[in-house]
């Protein structure tokens, strides 16, 4: 091998160690999450005057949203939400009829606070407080307010939530619908953060945007750039965070009947009224 060649070999050699020791620190590449897709590319809630939907977000198996929402053509709307310490049930007959909710609070020192924002608000009436099993429930009477907005509002929280990774696009004829699979990687946002383990499908209807389910899981490992910080977090202990998310929206007609514990509170409200009188 003459010198020259020997020069080039070693050459090449060395800009393969580079590569090699580049990549053991920082990745060749970085997704980008839904998030950055142009806004009329990105997932949405459909439109509908009639529907139901339901949705959750689980993080290392606890609940951080759960809800369940119903809108109805002839104007009722239903809406449950689960905070973990908070759950919140609405009932409403039409959008002009008042907003019945009861709203339950784990008993752990912030229900004096929940009690004063209630009172405190001249649309919303404190129509009944009781306190059971380690929580407070209060019943609460509202004015000028439809509650199908809230339902929407849910709705969108747990579809934006789905916007961190990036997804593989597919057609699924069968269904008539596009499918979406979550992709593995590392993504640039506010910090640099690591997904793996991402499994599931984002299912739209036809070839919208607008979601009609999700079941999608991953974990997320944050603040972490390089394979070195990944490794060095893991080693000290840091795990990553599994999330899953669910949502599922069906469009149609539907039904909501009233709560029982609604019928409870205006029944008791006009037995006071007729006593005052």
């Amino acid at each position: 091998m003459d010198r020259r060649t020997a020069r080039l070999l070693n050459g090449v050699l060395a800009l393969c160690c580079l590569a090699l020791a580049f990549a053991a620190v920082y990745p060749f590449s970085t997704a980008s999450p839904h998030a950055e897709n142009p806004v009329d590319e990105r997932f949405t809630v459909p439109e509908s005057d009639e529907y139901r939907a339901s949705g959750a977000i689980v993080a290392d198996s606890e609940t951080a949203l759960e809800f369940e929402g119903a809108v109805t053509a002839d104007g009722g709307r239903y809406l449950f939400i689960d905070e973990g310490d908070v759950r919140t049930e609405q009932y409403q007959a039409s959008p002009s009829d008042p907003v019945y909710s009861r709203i339950v609070v784990d008993d752990g020192g912030s229900t004096d606070r929940r009690r004063e924002q209630i009172q405190s608000d001249t649309d919303r009436e404190l129509l009944r407080e009781t306190r059971t099993d380690g929580a407070v429930t209060f019943i609460v009477k509202q004015e000028s307010e439809d509650v199908a907005d809230d339902v929407s509002g849910a709705a969108s929280v747990v579809v934006r939530s789905l916007y961190i990774v990036e997804y593989e696009r597919e057609a699924d004829t069968a269904q008539a619908a596009t499918a979406y699979r979550p992709k593995n990687g590392w993504y640039e946002g506010r910090e640099t953060y690591h997904v793996t383990g991402a499994t599931g499908t984002v299912r739209t209807v036809g070839d919208t945007t607008d979601v009609r389910s999700a079941t999608v899981t991953w974990d997320l490992t944050k603040s972490v750039g390089t394979y070195a910080e990944l490794a060095l977090g893991r080693l000290a202990g840091k795990a990553p965070e599994t999330y899953d998310l669910s949502f599922e929206f069906e469009s149609g007609e539907t039904t909501v009947n009233r709560p029982s514990w609604v019928t409870d509170a205006r029944t008791e409200r006009s037995g006071q009224s007729q006593d005052a009188s």
